[in-house]
């Protein structure tokens, strides 16, 4: 069967068919011998000088005969997400920035649709990154590949970059939902704030809550992945934040505590989002 890689070199996001990082790196052999023989692995390595918050890619299946198809998958997003890093205190942060990005000069099994590795390929963590288990970027999803084929090929959608730089086709259409999901937290967070500042009661910063984010209304689930219409995935966005501010009211947060977190995202420095 015939591996091939698609990165994004411009940008120093490099992908290697498993046997040739087997031959030049045994720092992933055990985790290349743990693999079943049919699933489909490659190395991504990070070339860039910047630490990459989130990638996104897609697997397509050449069968001996019949139809190619294809698996997608993007790491973006997320309260573990540094490009969403609201609620994160500093501690949080710091650990974020060592577990949850791939830094300069360290490499990623990916392996269907799981990405596998840490950052103790290019260096330990410091005393105050130190986190009780080991770092994981992806998610969790089926390993294998169908049997009978061609060829697999890999081909790596997007990179995004902890201060926010963004690169790749962008099929899937990460950059716009990432970036809606953030205006829908800014947008609430004003809202909550303009409240309390005005003197309204929790009960009527709610309702305003409401009306912005559309939430009287059926939710709407994401839309799979792919590219979208900027006010769709806004609208999207809205009410998906406006279904967990009801989670955090109903798992015995106060009014009080939930307004007060909700002001605190206007303060939350974001990255500089942008494409490359």
């Amino acid at each position: 069967m015939e591996y091939r890689g698609e990165d994004l070199p411009r940008y120093g996001v490099r992908a290697a068919i498993l046997s040739q990082i087997q031959r030049t790196s045994e720092r992933y052999s055990p985790v290349a011998q743990s693999r079943r023989p049919t699933d489909p692995a490659i190395i991504v390595l990070n070339q860039s000088q910047s630490a990459i918050a989130a990638l996104a890619w897609t697997w397509k299946f050449e069968p001996e005969t019949g139809c190619s198809r294809g698996v997608s998958v993007s790491t973006a997003g997320g309260a573990t997400s540094l490009l969403e890093p609201f609620g994160l205190d500093e501690r949080q942060r710091k650990l974020y920035a060592y577990w949850n990005v791939i830094l300069p000069g360290s490499k990623r099994l990916i392996r269907g649709t799981r990405m596998l590795g840490d950052n103790t390929d290019v260096r330990p963590p410091e005393p105050d990154e130190v986190w009780p288990h080991s770092g994981f970027i992806g998610t969790s999803g089926s390993d294998g590949a169908p049997v009978g084929l061609k060829s697999v090929a890999l081909i790596l959608d997007s990179v995004f970059f902890v201060d926010g730089g963004f690169a790749g086709p962008d099929a899937l259409g990460t950059f716009e939902l990432v970036t809606a999901e953030v205006d829908a937290h800014v947008q609430v967070a004003k809202v909550a704030r303009g409240g309390h500042d005005r003197g309204l009661t929790p009960a009527e910063i709610f309702a305003r809550i409401k009306r912005v984010t559309r939430s009287e209304r059926r939710f709407t689930p994401p839309r799979p992945p792919g590219p979208a219409g900027t006010k769709d995935l806004s609208a999207v966005g809205l009410r998906k934040l406006a279904s967990q501010i009801a989670l955090m009211r109903q798992h015995g947060s106060g009014e009080d505590q939930v307004i007060g977190l909700l002001m605190s995202w206007a303060d939350t420095p974001l990255p500089n989002y942008r494409r490359l």
